[in-house]
């Protein structure tokens, strides 16, 4: 059985308990279980590191056999990764058969000869193998080095200074605690509230409404996720959520805002000046358009989308994410991409919610019986919802397929198997993120079910969302990953 090696942090933070993948990966060692690879997955760090997660990669890592022997002195060696599961690797120390799991974005993981180019004045960097080799060497340790470096290392692809460097930028966020932004409350989706950034964990940001911002307004509600109501109030999203919004959004739109007077005029002179192409004053704390900047549009392909055009939707505000829903474009947002959405039936624009047109939510007309997920029909309808009789029943033609988000390719889609194993955001309890496993593939939707937990509680993810994770990504942010529940 190889040895797990516990995640160091950076700042020797102390690791935060959760569920560990250990018992998993040993079953993977013995074919039992597979994990989704990193490249399978849509952006969830600043820097790809892909091409380090590969098998034969040599690199540089501690070694703390001489601990108790050595003070100020740091011992290094060298290992290749032999197996690859999301961030966890399983490597094997060159010149011995010690194999061992580490999370590959530890503190203890290094670029090829790292330690020599370290200038440290109270610190000493030395290489040695693992004791129980340098034992059974040490009458011959400078031939074992020297077969080591001929034998294992040349030739071989090796970790560049540029992980170094990547890795150590992963602990400077885009964003920092206390910037304010615009939420949409789920709870009344017609509506946009002031909120702050509370806490940061890689991309995803803890986002709540705060009393500092309303005074005397703020709501009065314990059951609302979104508020500030206790130290323990979270609500975590990725920083490229759907529910936050520039300061100014409310107001360039006209979309309503619940917010203090002062906050109100702020936005409304922040909007004048986008009208008018002028540069907006912003304070210092608010996070502006261009932070929130989305991919052009092809100018041609948004000039064919039409209000009334329907599609089918995962709803995002929903308390269930096990189907798809009949929705329209119902009006189009000032701000260029935006539009705003709703789930056909009496209570479209009650529910209607604002969206950017590149989104994991949004379908084209007819996925949903391609890829076998069942299709809501609108509230009230009768009879069997067939889309080529709805559409000719209502006058209304479907959302251009060319709008939404291409179609990962077969090579990337097969990536993704059932039965892989991942880490994901529960989309109801978003600060809870657990051990799952792919159920079911429909096309590029996953079912994923919660380890422990039964099928009724499966939730379907794009493949591009940003709620779904390799293996190993909380313990690298210190996250803490939820155990599965027990029967």
């Amino acid at each position: 059985m190889n040895e797990f090696r516990k995640i160091v942090l950076p700042k020797k933070t102390e690791a935060k308990s959760g569920y560990s993948w250990a018992t998993h990966l040993r079953n993977f060692e013995n074919g039992r279980e597979n994990f989704i690879p990193v490249d399978a997955f849509n952006k969830n760090l600043p820097f790809s590191f892909n091409d380090a997660l590969k098998e034969g990669v040599v690199f540089e890592i501690a070694i703390h056999d001489y601990d108790k022997v050595s003070e100020n002195v740091e011992v290094r060696w060298f290992a290749r990764v032999d197996k690859v599961c999301g961030y966890r690797v399983l490597a094997q120390f060159l010149g011995c058969d010690t194999k061992f799991w580490i999370n590959f974005l530890s503190e203890e993981v290094y670029s090829l000869a790292h330690a020599a180019r370290v200038l440290s004045t109270t610190i000493k960097h030395v290489y040695s193998p693992p004791l129980s080799v340098s034992i059974e060497y040490a009458q011959d340790m400078k031939n074992f080095v020297a077969n080591c470096i001929e034998g294992e290392m040349v030739g071989q692809t090796a970790l560049s200074p540029s992980f170094d460097i990547n890795k150590a930028t992963l602990q400077s966020p885009k964003f920092r605690v206390g910037q304010r932004i615009e939420l949409l409350n789920y709870t009344l989706s017609t509506e946009i509230r002031v909120a702050r950034i509370q806490k940061i964990c890689g991309r995803r940001l803890n986002v709540l409404v705060c009393k500092r911002d309303y005074g005397k307004m703020y709501p009065n509600s314990t059951d609302d996720r979104q508020l500030q109501s206790s130290k323990e109030a979270q609500y975590w999203i990725d920083e490229a959520s759907f529910f936050i919004f520039p300061v100014g959004f409310a107001a360039v739109n006209g979309y309503n805002l619940f917010a203090n007077a002062d906050y109100k005029e702020h936005t409304r002179k922040i909007a004048e000046c986008i009208a008018n192409n002028r540069p907006p004053v912003y304070d210092r704390d608010d996070v502006t358009f261009d932070d929130l900047r989305k991919e052009p549009l092809d100018p041609e392909l948004w000039s064919r989308v039409k209000v009334g055009q329907k599609f089918e939707l995962i709803d995002p505000l929903a308390q269930s994410f096990k189907n798809m829903h009949v929705a329209s474009i119902l009006k189009f947002c000032k701000t260029d991409g935006y539009m705003i959405v709703g789930m056909d039936g009496p209570d479209a624009l009650e529910e209607s919610f604002p969206i950017h047109v590149n989104n994991m939510f949004m379908f084209p007309v007819g996925y949903a019986e391609k890829n076998n997920v069942k299709l809501e029909a609108p509230e009230g309808f009768k009879g069997i919802f067939k889309w080529n009789k709805y559409l000719r029943d209502e006058g209304a033609e479907s959302m251009p397929i060319e709008l939404f988000n291409p179609m990962p390719s077969t090579e990337r889609l097969n990536k993704f198997q059932v039965g892989m194993r991942l880490e994901a955001a529960d989309m109801c309890e978003n600060h809870f993120i657990c051990p799952a496993t792919i159920s079911s593939m429909h096309g590029r939707v996953i079912n994923v079910n919660f380890d422990g937990w039964d099928s009724e509680f499966d939730e379907m993810y794009d493949v591009d969302s940003h709620d779904i994770f390799p293996i190993g990504w909380c313990e690298l942010h210190n996250y803490t990953l939820q155990y599965p529940r027990r029967s």
